[in-house]
Parts: C-alpha cells; structure tokens; sequence
C-alpha cells in the first residue's frame, strides 16, 4: 500500500509547468531586457549618425563657421535632431571637429577616452574656411542598464557605453 502511494505521488505532475517557468523565467527576462537595450543603442546610434550627418553638412555648406557658431551651440544643431532623447542630449554629448589642408594630411587625433573618462584637452573646435577638410567625430554617454552588456561595447569607467559618429568631408569652396 506505501509503495503504492509513493508512486502515485511520483507520478503527479500538477505544479510542474510553474516550477519550470520559475527556473526560466530569469534568464528569459534577462534576454529580453538586453534585446530591448540593444535595439535602443541602435536606434540612438544610427540618430546620432543622422545628426552629425545634417550638422556637419552645414559646415560643409559654410552655414555653420568658427565665427557665428559655438562648440554648445554645434552641439544643440545635432541635439535638435535627437529631440527624443529629451534635454540629457547635450551633457551626454562630446564634439570634436578639426580641420586639414588635405586628406593626405588626416592623422590619428589623440583619443577621446583615457583611463576610462572623456579628456577634455583632447577635443577641439576648429571649423575651416573653404575647400578645407574637415573631420568631425561626435561622442555620445548612454548608461546601460542590463549587466554584463557593457563587456560587448566601449565604455566609461562609470559603465556607461560609448556611441560615435564620425563624418570626414571638404567643404565647398564658399
């Protein structure tokens, strides 16, 4: 009769659909939370491409100079055009513009991130005249949320990842 029972109670399977999804129920929202921050960094990456893009071509076109525009004032054109990130753009934004004689001359600018923090000393603001070459390169901070995405990206030592944009072009003959 106890062996009987035993089995009965063996056999019994009510609950075991919940206890499964207990045991995946963490890494499918892990998964899930880390596709959702992908696509984000994505979406925020490709805006941050299409704002540079559209900032820079004012350069290009002479509309945006050294003397009637300000590296802040640069940085609110592209923020403008990523108006869905809200007003945390511009103080998660670092602009550095420089510009060459020729494409020949385009060397390796000194990096943006040492130590894991941004340096100031080496971004600069210089806008060309005419038919002068520009490099434009934008960084972007954006905070991750899900752990162990920012071992796959460039990051602060904050963990916070890093988004470029980069446009090299010459610009009209204005």
């Amino acid at each position: 009769m106890r062996a009987r029972l035993a089995y009965l109670h063996l056999k019994d399977s009510r609950g075991s659909a919940a206890v499964e999804f207990a045991l995946v129920a963490g890494p499918l929202i892990f998964l899930i939370c880390a596709c959702v921050e992908l696509a984000l960094i994505f979406l925020v990456s490709v805006s941050l491409d299409n704002a540079t893009d559209i900032a820079s071509r004012n350069i290009r076109t002479g509309l945006t100079t050294q003397a009637n525009t300000s590296v802040e004032q640069f940085k609110q054109k592209i923020c403008d055009k990523m108006s869905w990130l809200g007003d945390g753009c511009i103080g998660s934004l670092q602009i550095d513009v420089r510009n060459y004689g020729t494409f020949a001359e385009l060397t390796a600018a000194p990096p943006p991130i040492e130590d894991g923090k941004f340096v100031a000393a080496n971004f600069v603001y210089e806008v060309g005249l005419g038919s002068r070459v520009q490099l434009v390169r934008v960084y972007y901070e954006w905070p991750l949320i899900t752990p162990f995405l920012d071992g796959a990206l460039s990051r602060l030592s904050n963990h916070n990842a890093v988004i470029t944009a980069k446009a090299v072009f010459r610009n009209e003959p204005f």
